[in-house]
């Protein structure tokens, strides 16, 4: 097994189904496998009810697992990307960043961001997440507040977690999502 590995993960907690972009990019090492659609069928939340059984209409799914070339003294590093798509036919872009360096000053990395419109996934995309994004990201949609959070293991075979969720807005909540 390769030494340094991150396994993508990630938690939809929201109605919308996230579709993967096919590219990914690897800073360092290669993707063994990319993302994966993450969604819930209604028809399970519909039988869960008829059967009684109380159900959260989320899934968590594989959102990539990118791992070390097989040189010495290399870690894994990627990003990949996802989009969702409301019932009013508006988009949301997401970039989920993985950073697992071998031998280095800096720990694990992870980061998000949302965007309103399809960016590359390249090395100038990861070069921008990896120095410049957040480990966590809000954007107002559809009246609500889509959440995206990022955490990364600190091991060699390290699994990064995305979870991302859909809030009602409150005010207080509101006035800071829209100014940036």
């Amino acid at each position: 097994m390769t030494k340094n590995q991150i396994l993508f993960s990630v938690d939809n907690q929201t109605p919308f189904t996230l579709v993967p972009n096919p590219t990914t990019f690897s800073d360092w090492g290669d993707f063994a496998a990319g993302p994966t659609t993450v969604s819930f069928s209604p028809q399970q939340r519909h039988a869960s009810v008829l059967k009684g059984v109380k159900v959260k209409p989320f899934q968590k799914g594989d959102g990539g697992h990118v791992m070390s070339s097989q040189s010495p003294f290399v870690g894994s590093a990627g990003i990949v990307g996802y989009s969702l798509t409301s019932k009013n036919g508006a988009t949301v872009y997401i970039r989920l960043l993985a950073s697992n360096p071998y031998l280095s000053v800096r720990d694990n990395w992870a980061c998000v961001s949302f965007a309103s419109f399809d960016q590359s996934i390249n090395q100038d995309a990861y070069n921008h997440h990896y120095y410049n994004e957040p480990r966590h990201a809000s954007m107002e949609f559809e009246g609500r507040a889509l959440n995206l959070t990022s955490n990364i293991g600190h091991a060699d075979c390290a699994t990064a977690t995305f979870v991302l969720t859909y809030v009602v807005l409150d005010v207080y909540q509101s006035s800071f999502i829209n100014q940036g």
